[in-house]
């Protein structure tokens, strides 16, 4: 146990600043308590003083030195985080990030980074910003350098491999959650919807023990760690026992491909049947009691019900004429799609991302998603189809069809069709020979 004396002495060794002062109470408090202290340990101001924080380009730095070579660092984009804040809060001086970001800009659209986002960045031995990396998409990744003092930006190839793949399965209650049920990625599940739109009314025309099949493409990296879902080779519905099959072919001259039928009528028309997959018609054009007026008016339009945020589609190529909240109809987007005609979703929960008025949209593009907005009694989407500047009843419109191939063009096609099958018989050929995983439905051999 020390003594009182010594406590006292210590005590006014902390808090005294003359060094005689200092030593003074301490010999008397040695002397005083000799057989509980043997010995005083030496004590300095500077000991007990706070050490000053370092930077973080100071960290770098000295990271850098240590390793003696480039340090590299990954990053990612935190939520209400800009990329000039990334590299600032991870060590980057403010001049440098601003002409990399500058340069990156020449390649990549900066305003449109995501919360999440990955890059790596990588800091000499000094702590300077020496280049930041960034995938532009799957096959691409922007690389900015700095060299001779200035920051230079060029895309770089990432390898990446291709793979087909097989499924089929029987619907049971709509087309998307049979090709779930299959293991199909969501993606690739709304592309097949989309490219039978032109033929399929998905309302009307799906009945239980109606199948599909199909055949598409997937990239897989180099290192198998990111996978890309590609192109619906082949698609087929098999609806009340009449098949409709679908083959993707670009016709020589052509800049995109399309899909045709097998006499080389193509798919596409000037609108989609229905905008909308797997949902009920609820209300059909005509004369009816209004739900919420209670008087009977005319219903220029057909209503789909459908759960909150089932997706929306344009029913056909063209420009956004308004997107907006217009009235009893809520959340209302207008398309005009040529001289001829113009499309209206109304009672949207929200919108698609980037639709606004001047937006030129694509076919079977998201524009919006089921809701109960405006005047309503319950969630749904409400279609309007105007002709010539007149509504029509949207599910007796005859729709023009696109283009048919003929001749040598129709030729060529039956070629490219030939070659389809074959792969597609082979990959059938392939599945009956292996297993497949129940929980991936990846192929094991």
């Amino acid at each position: 146990m020390f003594s009182l004396g010594l406590i006292v002495g210590l005590s006014n060794l902390l808090f005294s600043t003359d060094d005689q002062s200092v030593m003074a109470p301490l010999e008397n408090a040695l002397i005083e308590d000799k057989e509980a202290i043997i010995a005083a340990p030496s004590v300095s101001i500077s000991n007990i003083e706070a050490e000053k924080p370092i930077s973080k380009q100071e960290t770098l730095k000295l990271t850098a030195k240590d390793n003696d070579e480039t340090f590299n660092k990954e990053l990612r984009i935190k939520n209400g985080q800009g990329l000039m804040d990334a590299l600032l809060d991870n060590g980057a001086k403010r001049q440098e990030a601003f002409e990399a970001i500058e340069e990156l800009g020449k390649h990549f659209n900066v305003r449109k980074i995501q919360v999440g986002q990955k890059l790596n960045a990588s800091y000499n031995p000094d702590g300077g910003l020496d280049s930041i990396e960034i995938q532009k998409d799957f096959d691409h990744l922007i690389v900015v350098e700095k060299k001779d003092g200035a920051y230079k930006g060029f895309l770089q190839e990432l390898p990446s491999q291709t793979i087909t793949r097989h499924s089929s399965g029987i619907i049971k209650d709509n087309l998307f959650l049979a090709a779930q049920k299959q293991g199909l990625p969501q993606a690739v599940i709304v592309e097949l919807i989309r490219i039978f739109s032109y033929d399929v009314d998905f309302q009307r025309e799906i009945r239980k023990g109606d199948q599909f099949e199909i055949f598409y493409e997937r990239k897989l990296s180099q290192d198998g760690r990111r996978v890309q879902e590609g192109n619906i080779l082949f698609a087929k519905l098999v609806l009340s026992g009449k098949a409709i099959n679908l083959y993707r072919y670009r016709p020589p001259g052509k800049d995109f491909a399309d899909y045709f039928h097998e006499d080389g009528q193509s798919s596409k028309r000037a609108l989609m049947k229905t905008p909308i997959e797997g949902a009920r018609l609820s209300s059909n054009y005509g004369r009816r009691k209004h739900p919420v007026l209670g008087y009977t008016r005319m219903h220029k339009g057909v209503d789909f019900s459908a759960p909150t945020g089932t997706p929306i589609m344009a029913a056909g190529d063209g420009v956004i004429e308004r997107s907006s909240w217009y009235g009893s109809f809520g959340n209302y987007v207008r398309i005009r799609h040529n001289g001829t005609y113009k499309t209206i979703y109304a009672h949207m929960s929200k919108y698609g991302r980037g639709i606004k008025k001047g937006v030129r949209v694509k076919q079977g593009q998201i524009i919006g998603y089921v809701g109960a907005t405006g005047r309503v009694t319950g969630r749904h989407l409400h279609y309007e189809v105007y002709m010539n500047g007149t509504q029509v009843n949207p599910l007796r419109l005859k729709i023009p069809s696109g283009i048919k191939l003929k001749g040598a063009q129709f030729d060529q096609y039956k070629t490219a069709m030939t070659a389809t099958n074959q792969m597609i018989n082979q990959a059938k050929s392939h599945i009956l020979l292996t297993s497949y995983h129940p929980k991936t439905h990846d192929i094991i051999d």
